[in-house]
């Protein structure tokens, strides 16, 4: 805790008054700064600061132009041609132009680079076509009309003069990691890389070639630096705030009622923003490739027997959640679409309230029996023991993780319960596959679509069983057939019967289980300006346009 506060020291002895520095904190650290290859929330914390996309959503989750001014779309809803911004500059000071654009289309394509954006991108099983029509322009040619694809427009472009060599020599997947020189990382975003220290802390500096300015003509960002303290734990994050040394606070809501007495004292404002657009869910091992199944391989008999998976959603205690995890600022989740997303959420799946004696009925039809201690065996004489891993420093999820093991101990099954470094369960998620259980989340989003890396079973982060050549039940491969179908059909209506379908599926085959939603709560200092907080944004969407007052 003293390094941190003394690390804080480093950059200003009254962090807070410094008008162009603007200072946050955060327990989670980049792991990548290449924001093509696979990026989880701790990447893009940092490196939505360094690249702009062609197109992203405003406040109102509308798209609009960032380096594309505007855009052309055919009648047939097949092409779709963008206008890019001229102009723009790279923080080298090199020329942005339509060859960045199609480099980075080309990278996203390449079947060797391992990315989530080609799922998304994919129509009908196919790349669109997309080509350069002159230095300013670009074309996208789709198969068939496709209705997302807009809203899927929000990669971040990427520079083709400092990343073709290495992507042409294949070593583009080793390219721009943490350990990288920041001078060799340019983007078009508002900030430059300057100093990543591994556990302390990121710090950004203006870039000074930044195409957007204010209405007065002023080059914008109005920030010189912008600092991102690596805080271990949420407890960290806080006492640095209450100690005047960040700007904002992600509030949690154990602390919600303690600084909502401070507040009237103090140079701050909380501001609730209504349920996030995040989720928190269990998911299970469902892959066949699990390399711990040499050795337990009736694990994945249990976690792919249906009755087992629906007696642990019915031991899910949400108002338990809601109450000790969230302090009772959150609200309980049951479907894969986030709460706030009243356009596609299905109120109307599947349930399971919390009732310890149907989670015993479920265990009985499963084949699962007691033994005289209470400890629960399956058919083959197994004791039912798992581990269950989160992130640690995340106080919600292993105060989640706990409240998960206590029920289920009430079951006769011994949960593990292991927090580890955020990457490190990443890892074990997406690229070895050796887990049992995690308790993760995804930022969660306005279009379905946008998901299809997760939801349909070709997808990188089908987290139950990634990357299926063929869909390994019915009920997978219907998943399939109704993003396809939810993808081409340009009636709103029609798009939320079939995800309406898909949420109904998930919630009753239960690959994943969900657990609560917390309260986007935040506490922000007076003295930060321009501030327009949302849940789906936060509060540093816009932070081109925000600035400090004495």
């Amino acid at each position: 805790m003293l390094v941190l506060f003394l690390m804080v020291g480093l950059f200003s002895t009254t962090a807070v008054a410094q008008q162009k520095e603007l200072i946050i904190a955060g327990e989670s650290e980049p792991g990548n700064l290449n924001s093509v290859i696979w990026p989880t929330t701790s990447d893009t914390n940092v490196t939505h600061m360094i690249y702009d996309c062609l197109l992203i959503p405003n406040e109102k989750l509308e798209m609009q132009g960032e380096l594309a001014k505007d855009w052309d779309i055919s009648e047939d809803g097949k092409k779709y041609t963008f206008y890019l911004r001229e102009g723009v500059q790279w923080s080298d000071g090199k020329e942005f132009t339509a060859d960045d654009v199609i480099f980075t289309f080309d990278l996203i394509s390449d079947e060797n680079i391992p990315t989530s954006s080609r799922d998304v991108m994919k129509v009908d099983g196919q790349f669109p076509e997309y080509n350069k029509i002159d230095k300013y322009t670009v074309e996208f040619i789709l198969p068939t009309s496709f209705a997302p694809f807009l809203n899927n427009m929000t990669a971040p472009i990427v520079p083709k003069h400092k990343l073709y060599s290495s992507w042409q020599a294949g070593n583009f997947n080793n390219s721009w990691g943490i350990n990288t020189d920041p001078s060799e990382i340019v983007g078009t975003g508002p900030f430059k890389l300057t100093d990543y220290r591994n556990g302390e802390r990121v710090v950004m500096e203006k870039n000074e070639y930044y195409w957007r300015k204010d209405p007065a003509g002023k080059s914008l960002p109005y920030f010189e630096r912008w600092i991102r303290i690596i805080a271990e734990s949420q407890e960290t994050q806080s006492l640095l705030f209450e100690n005047g040394q960040t700007h904002f606070l992600a509030v949690r809501g154990i602390d919600y009622r303690r600084m909502k007495q401070q507040e009237a004292n103090s140079n701050f404002k909380l501001i609730d923003a209504g349920p996030t657009f995040s989720t928190n869910f269990l998911v299970f091992n469902l892959n066949p490739r699990n390399p711990n199944l040499e050795n337990e391989p009736y694990k994945y008999d249990w976690f792919t027997n249906l009755n087992f998976r629906k007696a642990v959603a019915y031991a899910f205690d949400k108002d338990t959640m809601i109450n000790q995890a969230l302090a009772g600022q959150g609200s309980k989740q049951w479907s894969a679409v986030s709460l706030p997303n009243k356009v596609y959420l299905n109120e109307d799946v599947k349930k399971y309230p919390y009732d310890l004696k149907k989670a015993r009925a479920e265990l009985e039809k499963g084949g699962f029996q007691w033994n005289e201690n209470g400890e629960l065996f399956d058919w083959n004489g197994n004791r039912v023991e798992f581990n269950l891993v989160t992130n640690a420093g995340n106080n919600v999820r292993e105060s989640l993780i706990n409240i998960i093991a206590s029920e289920l101990r009430e079951l006769g099954i011994k949960v593990n319960t292991n927090p580890i470094e955020f990457n490190k369960m990443v890892s074990q998620l997406s690229d070895e596959w050796n887990f049992d259980t995690i308790l993760i989340g995804l930022t969660g989003g306005v279009e379905p679509h946008q998901g299809t890396n997760v939801w349909m079973s070709s997808g990188h982060l089908h987290m139950w069983n990634p990357v299926q050549e063929e869909p390994a039940t019915d009920w997978e491969k219907r998943i399939d057939e109704l993003f396809v179908k939810g993808a081409s059909a340009s009636n709103i209506s029609k798009r939320k019967e079939y995800y309406d379908e898909f949420q109904e599926i998930i919630a009753e085959k239960l690959p994943l289980i969900y657990t609560v939603t917390p309260n986007s709560l935040y506490a922000v200092r007076d003295s930060l300006k321009n501030t327009e907080i949302t849940a789906y944004g936060g509060v540093i969407w816009n932070i081109h346009e925000l600035y400090l007052e004495n």
